[in-house]
């Protein structure tokens, strides 16, 4: 493989006239999203980005993400993602840690970010697309050619985990890795294809929306449908409106979406799968969901580190509600106590 995002391409050059991002009335064809990553290359190369350098991106759930991250990928950079709602402490960390060179940052955050930015050194530059026409520049600016030519074992993205046991640590996660998890989890567990539409309503900074929503809609053709902030009642609407098949969430947003009053007013047939991962998803609320909504849900478990999917209750298998499934293909797990020697079956572990 030459460069992850090479994926976007390929979709590009097979489903140009397809929509492959969209947020309300926003819509990005694959041949609109393909050009404007490309141009984007030539806009980081102008701000002094090199093959190797890590850019951080502070964005919501807008399609200027999935411009930035592929272009930033293209142009042989590295994505950091950031939580827009980090303080100004916050952000000058993750600058530092990861050695950004540049960080851009959504308009509604950018007082944070650019103060985050300028703590953090004079070698680091803020761009807020509030302060700079993302569009307009992006017009002016000519298409870059190819992408720079990347390993799969080259990092791509440097993701940083919660920080439960300390300051967060950024997982480095590699171009062949992310494609490997992306393919998978698209091919044989949420079996994607260019006729589906997939909800994006988990934050694209996280590697679960990062994964299994952004990337594998666009390596498989399909539409990937935006909301900048999840409200389940709105999430129901989104569904209805663009005949969404694949929703991907955390246990709470399935239990919010099943909350909402007049759920049962929302056309939802286009629905057929589901996937919940993030924290134990309840057995009531899995039946309570697959019987209001006449769809499956797929419980997993995943880790930053590992692009993120490990296991999940496969579609075609057996399901066990409370389980987060047997590990996908690729994967193989072991159960170990504190000396890492293997426990046996219906031994405790502790």
């Amino acid at each position: 493989m030459t460069n992850f995002s090479h994926n976007l391409t390929e979709s590009a050059s097979m489903y140009p006239d397809r929509p492959a991002v969209r947020m309300d009335d926003q819509v990005l064809t694959y041949a609109a999203l393909d050009d404007a990553a490309s141009r984007m290359v030539t806009l980081l190369r102008g701000s002094g980005v090199e093959p190797g350098d890590r850019v951080g991106l502070m964005l919501p759930n807008v399609p200027q993400f999935a411009i930035s991250y592929y272009g930033i990928l293209r142009a042989g950079g590295v994505v950091v993602p950031m939580n827009p709602l980090l303080k100004e402490r916050e952000v000058e960390y993750y600058l530092r840690d990861s050695g950004a060179k540049l960080l851009l940052a959504w308009h509604e955050f950018a007082a944070e970010a650019e103060a985050g930015a300028k703590a953090a050194g004079p070698d680091f530059l803020a761009v807020a697309p509030g302060d700079w026409d993302f569009q307009a520049a992006l017009a002016a600016t000519p298409p870059a050619t190819d992408p720079v030519s990347r390993s799969d074992d080259d990092t791509a993205v440097i993701l940083y985990t919660s920080g439960t046991t300390g300051k967060p640590k950024g997982a480095k996660l590699t171009h062949g890795g992310l494609n490997r998890n992306q393919a998978v989890t698209a091919r044989t567990l949420i079996q994607v294809g260019p006729d589906d539409v997939v909800m994006g309503c988990l934050p694209l900074f996280h590697v679960f929306g990062m994964t299994c929503g952004m990337n594998a809609a666009i390596s498989s053709g399909a539409t990937l449908t935006l909301i900048q902030r999840f409200d389940p009642a709105k999430a129901l609407q989104v569904i209805e409106r663009d005949g969404v098949t694949v929703f991907g969430g955390v246990p709470t947003m399935h239990a919010a979406m099943l909350g909402v009053a007049d759920r049962d007013s929302y056309d939802v047939s286009a629905l057929r799968c589901c996937v919940s991962g993030g924290a134990a998803l309840p057995v009531e609320v899995l039946r309570g969901f697959e019987a209001a909504f006449g769809c499956i849900i797929l419980e997993g478990y995943g880790l930053s580190e590992s692009s993120p999917v490990a296991s999940l209750n496969h579609p075609d298998a057996v399901r066990k509600p409370g389980s987060v499934g047997t590990p996908i293909e690729g994967v193989r797990m072991r159960l170990v106590d504190d000396q890492r020697a293997p426990i046996a079956p219906g031994e405790k572990a502790c």
